[in-house]
């Protein structure tokens, strides 16, 4: 299934073409949680007020959750040259339950009370979401308004990339995981309208689509009790029948981690949110009794059960070692060359995001990168493994990506 999937999305960026243009017209309310940001939130806001787009037909709410540094004062400081900045102030007692809270206290507390009147006609607001270090390019809010002129369009994500990749290998190896991956599988699931995934950073929703996903016991538009709110809310949209586009010809540049310390932690977070998802949406059939098309129902599951991919091949290469000394006997019906190629079936996207990024990374650089991001990307295997024990044995916890200071020139 995994190589099979794998090669759909290949042929599917072989032949696939997306429509692509540009427009004004929509009005934008872009969130930024801020939890002690003071390092990163200046230059995010300088990047956002640089945008080529009408002043007056955006907006930027920062989300001050909980800071006990000096964040607030770098936000007030933009606010006085530009007035289409707001800022709502959490206390330290209340603040640091997670994105997903800072976010509904933007939208819910904020944007429903004061603006959710005044923005007609209300299918052409969009709500978009930033993190605290999300550097937008100059022509974002245009590309994504194009997407939305199709009234069936309820979320949008654009490609991120890892600002400071020339700084920190390691950061480089995470730049080319998302150019990679992004843009195939994306890319893929756009053409043939599977499941868009949204993100964090570049992430936007139309604002009645956000009406029709309300958690409405909770009276929640992102799910606090998930760590990967983004992920969560995107396949309720798809539930409620919203299509998902991605666009990959904009990006928002973001702060790359530079420890494996903290990569590890990050990506448990991911993964346990992932599981999260998996359960919540598609072994509780819930996917399935919806009245989405087929393909979105096949493509969600493949997409949400690839998360214990890595964790299967792990078992596999015990079982074969042991059975290589004895311990056991394996029988398979696959040859030996497919179980290899089964292992690493995600080896082309790596060539094919390099090749896209070709200027910044030379044919000469591609072999021996594509290499080393395969055995990088086998740090899932870990990451998996700690968040399914978490999973079962502890409740969920969420953890902010600690930043660094760096120079972003």
């Amino acid at each position: 299934m995994c190589t099979a999937y794998n090669a759909i999305l290949l042929f599917t960026i072989g032949f696939g073409k997306q429509e692509q243009g540009v427009d004004v017209a929509h009005y934008f309310s872009i969130i930024i949680p801020a939890h002690n940001e003071e390092s990163v939130i200046g230059e995010t806001l300088r990047h956002i007020y640089e945008v080529q787009y009408p002043s007056e037909l955006f907006e930027v709410i920062v989300v001050n959750d909980g800071s006990t540094d000096n964040t607030e004062d770098v936000v007030r400081n933009f606010q006085k040259e530009h007035p289409n900045l707001k800022l709502i102030d959490v206390s330290p007692m209340k603040g640091g339950n997670g994105k997903g809270t800072a976010l509904n206290v933007g939208f819910s507390d904020f944007l429903l009370t004061w603006r959710g009147l005044e923005i007609e006609p209300r299918h052409r607001w969009i709500i978009g979401v930033f993190d605290a270090d999300g550097h937008p390019q100059a022509d974002i809010f245009r590309k994504v308004s194009f997407e939305f002129r199709d009234p069936r369009v309820g979320g949008v994500q654009t490609l991120v990339r890892i600002r400071n990749r020339r700084k920190s290998f390691l950061a480089k190896l995470q730049d080319m995981e998302f150019i990679s991956f992004s843009i195939v599988m994306q890319f893929s699931r756009t053409i043939f309208k599977g499941d868009v995934a949204l993100g964090g950073n570049g992430q936007f929703i139309r604002a009645t689509a956000l009406d029709t996903a309300a958690l409405i016991q909770t009276k929640e538009y992102w799910n606090v009790k998930s760590l990967t709110e983004d992920l969560d809310i995107g396949l309720r949209l798809s539930i409620k029948k919203w299509e998902m586009r991605y666009v990959g010809s904009t990006a928002v540049d973001q702060e790359g981690v530079e420890t494996l310390h903290s990569l590890i932690r990050q990506r448990e977070r991911w993964s346990w949110g992932t599981l999260q998802a998996l359960k919540q949406y598609v072994l509780s059939f819930k996917i399935w009794k919806s009245e989405i098309s087929l393909t979105k129902k096949f493509d969600t599951s493949i997409h949400l059960f690839t998360i214990i991919i890595p964790l299967l091949v792990t078992l596999c290469w015990i079982w074969s070692g042991m059975s290589y000394f004895g311990l056991l006997s394996i029988s398979n019906i696959f040859p030996f060359a497919f179980i290899m190629e089964n292992a690493f079936s995600f080896v082309p996207f790596y060539f094919y995001g390099l090749w896209k990024e070709r200027n910044e990374y030379p044919l000469w650089q591609m072999l021996p990168l594509t290499a080393i991001a395969t055995f990088y990307t086998y740090h899932w295997i870990p990451c998996i493994t700690s968040a399914i024990i978490k999973a079962i044995t502890r409740k969920p916890v969420w953890i902010k990506t600690p930043r660094s200071k760096f120079n972003n020139s």
